[in-house]
This record gives C-alpha cells, sequence and structure tokens, in this order.
C-alpha cells in the first residue's frame, strides 16, 4: 500500500464519526439515562458558549491579526490588500505586495466560495514558523461539503502559481474542552500534479486567560510524496489585547524535519504589534524576531534578525 494511504483513511474516519454524530439514534432510556443525557447537553450548550462568545478574546485575536484559517471559514466575503517590507540580516531587504481572502459565489452555488492565495503550505500561524518562504500565489474554488457546530469538511480544486492543478479535502474539528480551553483538529489530504500527494495535520489550542489575555499552542506535521520524512512545526504564542484597535503578541517557535536525520531547522522567537490607523479597515503591524537556521541537516547553524512591516487594507462584504 502507498504511504499517502493512511491519511486519506484518517480523513474518512473523522468523516463517518461526524456524519454519525448527527443520525438521532432510537432507543429507550430510564430515567437515570434521561437525567445522565440533559446533564451531558447542558454540559456541551455551556461549552459551545466559549465559542459562540462575542468576547471571546481567542475569536477576537485570530480576527484581529488576520488567521487565514478564520478568513476561508466566515460567512462573508473578506480580501486583505497588503504591502510587506521586509529585513533579514541574512538575505538583506525584500518586498510583496500579497492579495488574499474569499468571494463567496451565492449566483453559482452559497457553499461555493473563490479563494485567493490559498497556499496549502500554511494556515493559521505559520506565518510565524517560517514557511512564508517561497509561499506560492494560489487561486482555488472552495465548496463546504458539511458544516455544523463543532466540524467542517472543504474540497478545494484551483491552480498554483506555477499553473499546476492541485486539489484537497479537509476536516476541521473544534471544540471547548473546558471553559477556557479550546481545542482545534485539522486533517487534510492533497494532491498538486507537480509534488504528488501529500497531507497536513494540524493540532492547536488556545488557554483563555482572562479578558484581554490569550496563550495559543499550534502544531503542524505535514507530508510529501517527492519529499523524504516528514515537516514539522511548534509554536506558543502570548497574545494580549491593549484596546480594540490595538494588540501585541510574543512568540516562541520551532520548525524541523524527520529525514535524512531528525533535526530542527530552526528555533527562535519574536513579536508583533499591530493597530488600526486613520480607518478601520487599515492595518499597520511590526514583527521584529530573532532565529538559528539551518537550511540542511549538513549546513551549519546562523543566527539572524528580521523585521517584518505589514501594511494591510481589510475589505469584508455579504456579497449576497
Amino acid at each position: 500500500m502507498k504511504q499517502y494511504a493512511p491519511g486519506f483513511v484518517l480523513i474518512a474516519t473523522l468523516l463517518c464519526q461526524g456524519l454519525q454524530a448527527d443520525t438521532p439514534e432510537k432507543r429507550e432510556a430510564s430515567d437515570s439515562e434521561e437525567s445522565t443525557s440533559e446533564d451531558r447537553e447542558w454540559l456541551d450548550n455551556s461549552h459551545a458558549y466559549v465559542l459562540d462568545k462575542t468576547d471571546n478574546i481567542a475569536l477576537w485575536m485570530d480576527n484581529f491579526f488576520g488567521i487565514s484559517r478564520v478568513d476561508e471559514e466566515a460567512p462573508y466575503s473578506t480580501l486583505r490588500l497588503r504591502v510587506e517590507p521586509e529585513w533579514d540580516e541574512i538575505e538583506g531587504w525584500e518586498t510583496g505586495l500579497k492579495l488574499r481572502g474569499k468571494v463567496h459565489l451565492p449566483k453559482l452555488n452559497k457553499k461555493v466560495s473563490l479563494l485567493f492565495s490559498d497556499d496549502d503550505e500554511k494556515t493559521g500561524r505559520d506565518d510565524l514558523l517560517l514557511d512564508k518562504q517561497n509561499s506560492p500565489d494560489d487561486v482555488a474554488l472552495q465548496y463546504t461539503a458539511r458544516e455544523r457546530k463543532y466540524y467542517r469538511v472543504d474540497f478545494k480544486v484551483g491552480l498554483r502559481s506555477s499553473l499546476h492543478p492541485k486539489t484537497s479535502a479537509r476536516y476541521r474539528y473544534e471544540r471547548p474542552l473546558t471553559d477556557t480551553i479550546i481545542g482545534r483538529f485539522s486533517q487534510e489530504a492533497l494532491y498538486r500534479t507537480d509534488d504528488g500527494f501529500g497531507s497536513q495535520t494540524r493540532l492547536e489550542f488556545d488557554k483563555i486567560l482572562d479578558p484581554n489575555k490569550v496563550l495559543q499552542w499550534y502544531n503542524r506535521v505535514g507530508w510529501e510524496e517527492e519529499e523524504p520524512g516528514v515537516s514539522w512545526n511548534t509554536g506558543v504564542a502570548l497574545n494580549r489585547r491593549l484596546s480594540e484597535h490595538r494588540a501585541l503578541g510574543y512568540y516562541v517557535a520551532v520548525t524541523g524535519r524527520t529525514d535524512p536525520e531528525l533535526f530542527t531547522r530552526a528555533y527562535g522567537f519574536g513579536m508583533r504589534y499591530r493597530q488600526n490607523i486613520y480607518k478601520d479597515w487599515l492595518f499597520a503591524e511590526v514583527q521584529p524576531s530573532y532565529f538559528w537556521r539551518r537550511a540542511e541537516f549538513e549546513d551549519s547553524r546562523e543566527g539572524a534578525a528580521a523585521v517584518l512591516f505589514r501594511l494591510e487594507a481589510l475589505f469584508t462584504r455579504d456579497w449576497d
């Protein structure tokens, strides 16, 4: 059996479990069982309240910093135009202009949307984990096959910047574990005509410390048919809301590979400051960091400072 089979088996298993969760079971229950069921329902609703609260600091922080996962799953259209000058102690200056976001296509199908710069190599907070280098500008159609209270299933088909087609299927499960901890898991299987099969597994936890602080731990494991071993990333971020228009975060991150030998590609720390300027839809951000890096196992590790500046125009609209 080929190596990529386990990824598809995992997605199929999770999908079946999610579908079964929505199927009502016909059975008789005793008074005690009914009481237990009511208690569990109350507990589920209590935990779900954490996800739906408008003052959920974890959700606010993801929205404010523009996490791509939030844009992809939002019930409205979002476009982010970014200018990103960056200075690196080794590479020097580099400036990028990026368009990212999602446009709903209700006239085609209410479950279909068009994604810009849908980079299957990174979503969420991976820009803090050194995955932003050489990220392609992609265009893809996204179809939301199923969406329930805690889980979601998406299918995507599109073109990479190299004009090579790609397709993927993703299962995401998100649920409060306690009144202050939210867990999130996703598994994506993908195929690209130039790189073959691959998979991305993500596991994240948000710990709400107080109404203005959240501790976030995020992990990613990636496998590609054409590459030896797997890549992995992990990091911890402490984010703080300074006001409704300003936020500050600190993070440490580590990334590496398992082959040819298990080694750490880079590790380091940094901070990011973001605020509205002039208009509610205009943001400025600065992200200084310092990382110790090596591209291959046999390379010597180098320490380097870097600073990313970002000016972002955000446009949102209910296209219905």
